[in-house]
């Protein structure tokens, strides 16, 4: 299985865990590692958007609501599971804060409310009149879908094919804390922002913010004939 060229090594590490689980805890059997190692799974750098992709790609979209939840992810960092769990009552404006309740292993966050993204939330509110959830699906009461967000980029896609970059609502989130890293935010703000319990996790934006101060390119430094 693990050199068939047929199963990712996610999925294989996967299936590796899961049996784990069986052996020792529903089997109570000693679990024998050597015999079976874990793969080793390739570690990809996120896919970041520039600050004029993301202005395109929300400025393609026609629908007012799915470009309202675009720039909330974008503006909060959010998860999309998060961004469409978020309910009215987790916008705190005095406090300026975006309140997430379900984050990932139920852990709850606090983070900042962006004054250009809350105007849009009051104009949002007005035309589509929410009653529980910020972003509603068909069904009043209930949250628009992970799915049907993941649609609208799917459909944005279309319409900016000059970007080539299979972007997805999570890449929105990437983005965020890209570009936060970039304009000088501390690395222990952006991990508070984005939920990280490892500092680890979000150490992986550094491999991918440009550097635009204090580096200069040593091709740059030779005196070459760029036309020989």
């Amino acid at each position: 299985m693990l050199s068939d060229g047929k199963h990712r090594p996610g999925s294989v590490k996967m299936g590796y865990f899961a049996l784990k689980f069986l052996f020792c805890n529903i089997f109570h059997k000693e679990w024998a590692k050597e015999y079976l190692p874990i793969p080793k799974v390739a570690k990809t750098l996120p896919l970041v958007l520039s600050q004029e992709e993301v202005i395109r790609i929300i400025s393609c979209i026609p629908n007012y609501k799915h470009r309202t939840i675009l720039m909330f992810i974008y503006s909060t960092g959010a998860r999309v599971s998060e961004a469409v769990n978020v309910r009215i009552k987790d916008i705190d404006s005095k406090r300026m804060q975006v309140n997430i309740q379900e984050g990932k292993g139920l852990k709850q966050r606090k983070v900042q409310l962006s004054p250009k993204l809350l105007s849009r939330l009051r104009a949002y509110f007005r035309k589509y009149k929410p009653s529980v959830y910020l972003f509603e699906g068909a069904r009043p009461g209930n949250h628009i879908s992970v799915s049907a967000v993941r649609e609208i980029c799917k459909k944005a896609r279309y319409k900016t094919t000059e970007i080539q970059k299979e972007y997805t609502p999570h890449t929105f989130r990437h983005s965020f804390a890209t570009h936060s890293l970039e304009q000088g935010t501390n690395l222990l703000v952006i991990q508070r922002l984005l939920g990280h319990a490892d500092l680890t996790n979000t150490l992986k934006y550094l491999h991918v913010q440009r550097l635009e101060t204090g580096f200069t390119n040593p091709l740059d430094n030779l005196d070459l004939d760029l036309n020989d």
